[in-house]
């Protein structure tokens, strides 16, 4: 494969998992309810990458919002997401 057509497939790819990411915030919290924090935060750092870190904050806000410990064990890192959210 082509080196840049193998950077435009990840390009799409991960703007395509930005549109569906945004439509799912867009809906209930059921999905977002059934992730682990490691696999949100996994999907938010790969959107944060391909320049969509306004959804990826996003995500990651939503997610805190679902789980009322998220401080005891997440504080740090989901305080960072948090900012980004809310500077966006």
């Amino acid at each position: 494969m082509n080196t840049i057509t193998g950077w435009d497939a990840l390009e799409f790819a991960v703007d395509h998992l930005a549109d569906v990411i945004h439509t799912l915030l867009d809906g209930p919290d059921d999905v977002l309810c059934s992730l682990r924090f490691e696999q949100a935060e996994a999907v938010a750092k790969v959107l944060e990458a391909g320049l969509h870190a306004d959804t990826a904050a996003h995500l990651m806000h939503r997610w805190a919002l679902t789980e009322p410990d998220w401080d005891d064990a997440h504080g740090n890192a989901l305080r960072r997401w948090l900012a980004l959210d809310v500077a966006s």
